[in-house]
């Protein structure tokens, strides 16, 4: 039994498509098509979660349906920085960067799988 990508030449590649229960990594340069592809493969199913730190959940939800991908049921949870983050300079004087932002993102992230289960 193999879960479809929802792309349906990606699936004949894959003879099927992905197999259930496994993790993959998809990667590439920008503009390779990696989002697209996990929108299509979460626009097939139910309870899907996107998680984006790079493009804002409306920029997503445009982009997808300009290529017909309908992601009205695909939760994005948006920790793209605001304008406020590059607009202020924001400095730590004990603690690094990294040590300060990592729970609150990580937060986020626990809670949204929380409410959904995806």
């Amino acid at each position: 039994m193999r879960v479809s990508t929802g792309i349906p030449g990606l699936d004949h590649i894959l003879q099927g498509g992905l197999l259930p229960g496994r993790v993959y990594l998809v990667q590439g340069r920008p503009g390779t098509g990696k989002t697209t592809l996990g929108l299509h493969f979460l626009s097939t199913g139910e309870d899907g979660l996107y998680i984006t730190f790079a493009q804002s959940a409306e920029h997503l939800r445009c982009d997808a349906g300009s290529l017909g991908i309908n992601v009205s049921a695909v939760r994005i949870l948006d920790l793209t920085p605001t304008l406020e983050v590059f607009s202020a300079m924001q400095t730590y004087d004990i603690f690094s960067q990294v040590e300060v932002e990592r729970e609150p993102i990580s937060q986020q992230i626990a809670k949204a799988f929380e409410e959904l289960n995806p």
